[in-house]
């Protein structure tokens, strides 16, 4: 009785913690240039291909995410903080069919209400536990958006154009964000997106006026460009508010995921642990 009452009690637990560090998720990142080509066909195909198949990842953020597929479902899940006027909403997207569905949540926040270029989205194969919105950090900076499943959030940001000044300040407000919250101090986050500016310089500026952050984090970016200028603008910042021990994640480019045009001069990276 006891080793079938164990037996069960091992099989929910395991159950539930598939995913207990940052490194049990598969994340990916990608500047969709959705103001560029069929907006629809970029979701279709590019981010459809970044999602599904071998080596897939579970968690994509888009920046530039342009307007969603229509064949998008918005659920009744809306996140709109009373300090914040653009709201998060949930999405559901079914990449099978009606007989053998394969469905993605997608939260998605119209960060440009007006030419719907620079939307930010993330795109999650579990349900968020919780869904974030952080305040722009400078009073010229976007919204940072993230999601938390359970001791894990993961973040999309896109730093200004201008050689990415407001990165710094990006990464101040995730981590006061936990560090603010007594009861969440010990999540791991992981801020993944277009920071227009390279991880060197990014690393100057933290240990300069956030030598207290800087010492929580690591950044970490592919060894090649990810951008047809050249730069490395493209890449994750892995960190935890209460206790950082650093990580064993490791970013490269995903030339294989890509099997189409990419329709965007920016390359998506990926965030995994090596065999």
């Amino acid at each position: 009785m006891w080793k079938k009452l164990f037996f069960v009690c091992y099989t929910l637990l395991a159950t539930t913690q598939v995913f207990a560090n940052l490194e049990d998720f598969k994340v990916a990142t990608w500047n969709l240039q959705g103001s560029s080509a069929a907006n629809e066909n970029k979701w279709n195909v590019s981010v459809r291909q970044l999602i599904t198949g071998p080596g897939a990842a579970d968690i994509l953020a888009i920046q530039e995410a342009g307007v969603l597929p229509s064949t998008a479902m918005i659920t009744e899940r809306v996140v709109q903080p009373a300090t914040i006027g653009i709201p998060i909403h949930e999405y559901t997207w079914n990449l099978g069919t009606a007989s053998r569905p394969d469905t993605v949540f997608i939260y998605y926040s119209r960060v440009d209400v007006g030419a719907n270029r620079v939307n930010l989205a993330l795109v999650s194969r579990r349900r968020a536990d919780e869904v974030i919105i952080i305040p722009p950090p400078t009073v010229v900076s976007r919204p940072i958006i993230g999601i938390r499943i359970g001791n894990d959030a993961f973040f999309s940001a896109h730093a200004l154009a201008n050689r990415g000044i407001d990165s710094p300040a990006i990464v101040r407000a995730v981590f006061d964000y936990f560090n603010n919250h007594p009861t969440q101090r010990g999540v791991n986050w992981m801020i993944v997106g277009d920071f227009n500016r390279v991880p060197s310089n990014l690393q100057r500026a933290l240990d300069t006026s956030e030598p207290g952050v800087a010492r929580h984090i690591n950044i970490i970016a592919p060894t090649t460009p990810t951008q047809q200028s050249g730069g490395t603008l493209d890449y994750g910042i892995v960190g935890n508010s209460l206790s950082f021990s650093g990580t064993a994640l490791i970013a490269s480019i995903l030339f294989g995921q890509i099997r189409s045009q990419l329709l965007s001069d920016h390359r998506p990276v990926g965030f995994f642990v090596p065999r």
